[in-house]
Parts: structure tokens; C-alpha cells; sequence
């Protein structure tokens, strides 16, 4: 990775915030004809968090009132994140934000996570305008726009041009595969190679457009350690006044950060879930034309009715779906038997075979790794509901790919096994590999009073054996400097959920999909909607040597 662009960009913000005052653009003395200001309302990474749609909604009609200058914008990823979104694939999601009457919306890299064909109905039904500007068709051979660069809006005499961005990360941050040919070739592109240009021409062109004011709706965040954020697009190009982003979940009122030219733009974003609505004020009457704010979303905040509504009538729906089928299953896969009421807690397990397979295989990676503990349930042999995948995975956790080396891998399956035969619900159920459990070797794993890793004593391991499926079927002997990539849930990979700091330091992409989602599509699309024998008993992937 490149540095130069991104500690210049951190350096340059940071100078901003310390006193520096870079210039505004110059600004034309241009009035919006009633002598009211521009006022943008907006949100980002929503995440099905539905409840703040009747605030946001509120917010704008209460604004419309006294004042026509009123937009509400969308910086992303509104279809995932809760089972609302999953449950329908975006669609209740839709619902209720056409009802919420949105302006101008752009692409989170979790509206690509049900594929592109999915995304592209979700878009074609909401009533807000789509902008991405840096999203391009290449099946024709051709660099197609698949949506408008900007969006302009006419207040007065003011030209207002909304651009939308999505970040390039979301080919690694959803699911790769939806962007690539059979072959594997990427026949869609977010403009990774030539991003700044891309951004600066169609700034460029909406200020050739007539717009006094060009608002950038990103979906970028402020992480410095992704090359192309929203604080290099800023260094990286001029003619911008303020960026209303997402993606980082910060929370950021409003920092002034420098351009190219040392010009000011406005940078803020709203944290995530609701956790406020922003505001930003256009009044170029006023000394500082552009000013944000961050509203709280709370019990007090005002409600649209309407749109609480919809939102009711939604979860009633969604409350039905969980008689819809969604599959079976040849044989049932058991949670309990006379030995122990949770097994998967203890020992390999064919349902938990089926859940961790889901992962590794809807997730092409070459390993998963699931905690006994997140296998909640048991599926009956015949009709599989969507009630009932939701029983055995009911915490919504989100997928995530982790990159280990070998030594990491090893190191995590050790601790997995550290209290075995006892009960543990971080005994990982594995896919990809198979191994053998000396429970004659004592542990070495060294633990804190929160039972979180802290280390090992001693060079003896109780794992031994450890294979690796390749592509052609076969095992061989896991490479220990060789970097797997891993999937799993974000509880186990990211929150280091069950004490699994052993993890710390792994690279984890977080993809935002629900578990229970994945699952559902592990069976109705790999499986094509039945679950095989196969799965009623262990595969013989964890051998204990007793």
C-alpha cells in the first residue's frame, strides 16, 4: 500500500482542525430567490435499522413547512445489517424509504451484498435518485456508467450538483465473485485504478453543469489505513464544498480539511444505526456559507406517522415470513443426544459441519471456523422454515474473511481445544481441515481472569496432524508460513468473541451479511434447496486421541 497520499491527507486535516484557514471557494453572490438557505438532511450505514426512517422523514417535512430548499441524502449501506434487510434482500428496506420520501441516495459497499442483479432491482425501485459516479459496466467491453455521475438540484437561482461515490473496497468488503465473470475476471469496476481522476472530471463537469455548490454523498469513510478514504479524495482533487460520507461508522460533526488548493471542505458523517441525522446548512448570505450539525435520534425525536406506518406493517410481514420454506433436509441434524445437551460445544458435529461448510463455500475461502456456541438449534429432517434457520442462528451476527498464516491457524485451533473435554463454546467446528486432538497432552494455553488469551507455556501442542483441503479434494499438511484466508462470523474473528485475542492481528473483512442470510443461500442456491444425508453425522474432521 501507498502512504504518501494518505499521511499527506491526515497532515493537511490535521493542520485544518489545529487553526490553519485554508480559502472557501469563492462564492457568487447568488441567492435561492425566497432568501431561505439550502438545508441537506442526512444519514449513513443504516443498517435495517428501521425506527429512524419516521425521524428523518419528520425532520423533512417539518423543514418543508417554512422552507422549499430541502433535500434528505443517503450516504449508504441501508439493505444489510438486520434481518429486515436479509429477510426481504433490501426490499422492505425500499419500502420504507420511498415512504420516507429520500432525495438522492449512493451505493454502500453492502447495497452489492445480494449480488448485482439484486442490487440493480433494489436501486430501480427506490424513488430517490441513485448517484455513483465511479461505478462502471465492462461487460460490453466498454466503460459504461451504470448510474448518473451527479444529480442537480435547482433552488432558485442556485445549482446545487449531489455526486455520489462508493468505495472500491467493495470488491473485498462484499462478496468478490459477484463482480467477476466465470472466469474470474472483474467485468464491473469502482474506478480503484483511477479514482481521484474520476472524481476530480466529474466535479469538473458539474461545475461546467452550472453548479455553485458540488455536495459529495461517499460512501469512502476517514480509515487511514485504506489508500483512497475521504480524507485523500479531498487532498486529491478540488472544487468540492462539503462531503457527507460513510462507511467508518465515525461520528464527525464537521471538519474543515484542506484540497488540493488549500481550499476548505466540509467533512462529516453521522456515526451509524441512527445514531443522529445530519444537517448541513447552505446560506450564502451567511459568513461561513456551509455549516453541519448532528441531530440525536431518540424517544423525544418527531415521528412521521406515515412512515411509522409502513415500518409496522413490515415487521408484521416479516413476523409471517418465518413460516416460509426455504428448503429441507434429508435427514435431521441434531443438537443434543444422551451425552451432552449442546455437542457442538464439545466435538465435531455433522449440523455443525453443514453451518461452517456454509461459510467456507458460500464465502470461497479455504477455511472456516465456527464456535460450538453460535449452533443454537437443530434442524428436523423434511420442511426446513426460515423460523427455523433463524432458531439456529438467531444473534445476527455478521460473515467475515480473516487472512492467517498457518501459525495463526494453528494457534486458534489450539485454543479452541484448551479446556477439552469440558464443555466450550469456542470449541471450533472446522471446515477445510481436519486434525487430531491429543487430550493425553495437557494444555498449554495461558488465559486472564476474563478467560480472554494471553499465551502459551510450553512448546507441546494438543493439535496434531493438521491437513488442509485443496482444490482437488485431497489434504496435505497446513503450511505455516503460507497466508489462508479464513471465514467466519465477525464474533469470533473481529470481537474475538469466547477469548479469542489469540486472533489479534489477523486482516478481518467484515462483509456486513447476516450469517442467517448466508446460510439460507447456502441452501437454496448451493445446495439447490436440500440439505444431503451427508450432514446427520460427523465427517471425521477433529479426531480426539484419548
Amino acid at each position: 500500500m501507498k502512504t504518501n497520499h494518505l499521511f499527506s491527507a491526515l497532515a493537511l486535516s490535521l493542520l485544518v482542525l489545529a487553526g490553519c484557514s485554508p480559502k472557501h471557494y469563492p462564492k457568487l453572490a447568488a441567492q435561492t430567490g425566497n432568501g431561505q438557505p439550502i438545508v441537506i438532511f442526512y444519514d449513513n450505514d443504516v443498517h435495517c435499522a428501521v425506527d429512524g426512517y419516521a425521524v428523518s422523514a419528520a425532520l423533512k417535512k417539518e423543514a418543508l413547512q417554512t422552507n422549499p430548499n430541502v433535500l434528505l441524502v443517503s450516504a449508504g449501506d441501508y439493505v444489510q445489517g438486520g434481518s429486515l434487510g436479509a429477510a426481504s434482500k433490501g426490499g422492505y428496506i425500499v419500502s420504507i424509504m420511498n415512504q420516507a420520501d429520500y432525495d438522492v441516495v449512493t451505493l454502500g459497499n453492502h447495497e452489492f451484498d445480494y449480488g448485482m442483479p439484486r442490487m440493480d432491482e433494489i436501486t430501480k425501485g427506490l424513488n430517490a435518485s441513485v448517484s455513483a459516479c465511479n461505478l462502471f459496466d465492462l461487460r460490453s467491453g466498454k466503460k459504461e456508467r451504470m448510474f448518473p455521475e451527479y444529480v442537480m438540484k435547482t433552488f432558485g437561482s442556485v445549482d446545487v450538483a449531489v455526486i455520489g461515490i462508493a468505495t472500491p473496497y467493495s470488491f473485498v468488503s462484499s462478496t468478490p465473485s459477484y463482480f467477476q465473470n466465470e472466469k474470474g475476471e472483474y467485468v464491473y469496476s469502482l474506478s480503484s485504478d483511477d479514482f481521484f481522476s474520476t472524481v476530480q472530471k466529474t466535479i469538473d463537469k458539474a461545475r461546467k453543469d452550472g453548479a455553485e455548490y458540488v455536495i459529495a454523498v461517499t460512501h469512502l469513510g476517514d480509515d487511514i489505513l485504506d489508500e483512497i478514504n475521504a480524507l485523500t479524495m479531498i487532498m486529491n482533487t478540488t472544487g468540492l464544498d462539503a462531503v457527507l460520507d460513510g462507511h467508518s461508522h465515525s461520528t464527525i460533526p464537521g471538519n474543515m480539511v484542506a484540497d488540493k488548493k488549500g481550499h476548505r471542505v466540509l467533512h462529516t458523517s453521522t456515526g451509524s444505526h441512527f445514531e443522529a441525522v445530519g444537517k448541513l446548512t447552505i446560506d450564502p448570505s451567511a459568513k461561513d456559507a456551509l455549516r453541519s450539525e448532528l441531530i440525536p435520534v431518540n424517544e423525544q425525536s418527531p415521528r412521521d406517522a406515515k412512515v411509522d406506518e409502513v415500518i409496522k406493517g413490515v415487521k408484521a410481514e416479516y413476523a409471517a415470513q418465518g413460516s416460509r420454506v426455504v428448503g429441507r433436509s434429508e435427514k435431521p441434524l441434531i443438537a443434543a443426544d444422551e451425552t451432552h445437551p449442546r455437542i457442538a460445544r464439545i466435538k465435531e458435529t455433522g449440523l455443525g459441519n453443514f453451518c461452517v461448510d456454509a461459510y467456507r463455500m458460500r464465502m470461497h475461502t479455504d477455511i472456516a471456523a465456527l464456535g460450538g456456541g453460535s449452533v443454537r438449534a437443530a434442524l428436523p429432517e423434511g420442511v426446513i422454515t426460515y423460523n427455523d434457520i433463524f432458531t439456529l442462528f438467531p444473534f445476527n451476527n455478521t460473515v467475515g474473511i480473516a487472512e492467517m498464516s498457518g501459525q495463526m491457524v494453528l494457534d486458534m485451533l489450539e485454543f479452541s481445544v484448551y479446556v477439552s473435554p469440558v464443555e466450550f463454546g469456542g470449541f471450533l467446528q472446522v471446515s477445510g481441515l481436519k486434525f487430531d486432538v491429543d487430550l493425553n497432552v495437557g494444555s498449554q494455553v495461558l488465559v486472564d481472569a476474563n478467560k480472554m488469551f494471553v499465551g502459551f507455556d510450553g512448546p507441546e501442542r494438543r493439535v496434531k496432524n493438521v491437513m488442509v483441503l485443496g482444490e482437488d479434494g485431497s489434504y496435505a499438511p497446513i503450511d505455516v508460513n503460507k497466508v489462508y484466508t479464513v471465514a467466519g462470523s465477525t464474533y469470533l474473528l473481529k470481537e474475538y468473541g469466547d477469548g479469542y485475542a489469540v486472533l489479534k492481528g489477523a486482516k478481518v473483512t467484515d462483509l456486513g451479511m447476516l450469517d442467517l442470510q448466508l446460510l439460507e443461500d447456502f441452501i437454496s442456491e448451493t445446495l439447490g434447496g436440500v440439505i444431503p444425508a451427508s450432514y446427520e453425522k460427523p465427517e471425521g474432521r477433529i479426531n480426539f486421541i484419548k
